[in-house]
């Protein structure tokens, strides 16, 4: 804030994940998680929250997942961090309601991260199969429109927040996931 000024436009999307069983977990990598995807979004919140009510304006986006409402095998960090900021986004929503600031979430669906890229060429890799195969084989059960949820879809929405129109917008979980909550 003093180098730039305060902040109109929080969005929150800091996220480290590990993909293993529950018992393999350290308390290290259980407390790094808890760090980068939950705490880190409270305190920028939490040191943005005074510029953004002296202006009598602000946006606050959450970037959680589909598995902010669904289980996963071998996630419990990413699943269990992903949920709380659901919670996080109601309870900020709900004590900004008057002051002209909107919280909100976006639960965007399996998206063409680098992560997720990487675990589909290594699945390519173990069944000798090509990657657009099992790019395929992994979207298919996930989503019914059996294609990546664009990143340029979740942007869409993230602006559409920010805008005029999102004003009256708060407090709310969007999903973005290719019909998967459907499923």
């Amino acid at each position: 804030a003093q180098r730039s000024g305060p902040v109109d436009i929080l969005v929150n999307h800091a996220v480290i994940r590990h993909f293993q069983p529950i018992e393999s977990f350290t308390a290290v990598q259980w407390d790094a998680s808890l760090a980068v995807n939950l705490s880190a979004a409270f305190h920028a919140v939490r040191l943005a929250l005074p510029g953004m009510k002296a202006k009598g304006w602000g946006r606050i986006v959450n970037l959680s997942s589909i598995y902010g409402a669904r289980g996963a095998e071998n996630r419990i960090d990413y699943v269990t961090t992903k949920t709380a900021l659901l919670g996080m986004t109601r309870a900020i929503a709900i004590e900004t309601a008057r002051t002209g600031i909107t919280c909100n979430a976006l639960c965007p669906g399996t998206v063409p991260s680098p992560a997720i890229l990487d675990r589909i060429a290594g699945i390519a890799r173990e069944q000798g199969v090509s990657e657009a195969l099992a790019a395929q084989d992994y979207i298919a059960p996930r989503h019914p429109t059996e294609r990546f949820v664009a990143l340029e879809s979740v942007a869409a929405m993230l602006v559409f927040l920010c805008r005029p129109a999102g004003q009256d917008i708060t407090g709310t979980t969007l999903p973005i996931d290719g019909g998967w909550q459907a499923r």
